[in-house]
């Protein structure tokens, strides 16, 4: 039985265990995303496999949930070791959003990579392909039924508001301005 760390309501970490699938009403557990960017904007995304209990065959980003012991970025890390056999540091992940869902806390990463699919090493008993898609074109799979939206929005939304943008005030307001890409 995998345990996880228990949360409350207000996201703060209690002092005990339990099995991931135990938790009762006012629990909650740590939920790590991580969408993968390259220079072009495109998303890298994995498919799991066919014979998946939950959502078979569909695209979705590097995502778990943390195990007892670990905190968001170590279970993004783990996460992706795990599913495409990335390897990554804290330092390169970036933060970009949170949100709470039934009995979980989702923690949303972003991690700059040029990695060619081909080359990844995905988890058998998971993944069965991955491909660089454009954020337009994952927002069609989703409308389709064959993309999961868990964790797109706060993508999309980091992307549109604060990617490659710098701020500066205009009549003492802040606004953020797309960087010229070079």
């Amino acid at each position: 039985m995998e345990l996880v760390d228990i949360y409350n309501d207000k996201h703060e970490k209690m002092h005990y265990t339990k099995g991931r699938k135990e938790l009762t009403e006012g629990e909650f557990r740590l939920s790590c995303f991580v969408w993968i960017m390259n220079d072009q904007e495109e998303i890298l995304i994995q498919q799991r496999l066919a014979t998946a209990k939950k959502c078979p065959n569909m695209w979705e980003t590097a995502s778990g949930g943390a195990i007892a012991g670990d905190n968001a970025i170590k279970g993004a890390l783990r996460e992706l070791k795990e599913e495409l056999g990335i390897k990554a540091k804290k330092e390169d992940l970036r933060f970009i959003g949170s949100y709470a869902r039934i009995n979980d806390f989702v923690e949303v990463f972003l991690l700059k990579s040029e990695v060619d699919p081909s080359t990844l090493k995905l988890q058998e008993d998971e993944v069965q392909a991955a491909k660089w898609v454009s954020i337009k074109e994952f927002e069609k799979m989703i409308q389709k039924g064959l993309a999961s939206d868990t964790g797109f929005l706060v993508l999309k939304e980091y992307v549109e508001k604060y990617y490659n943008r710098y701020l500066v005030f205009e009549d003492g307001k802040p606004v953020y301005k797309k960087k010229d890409k070079e």
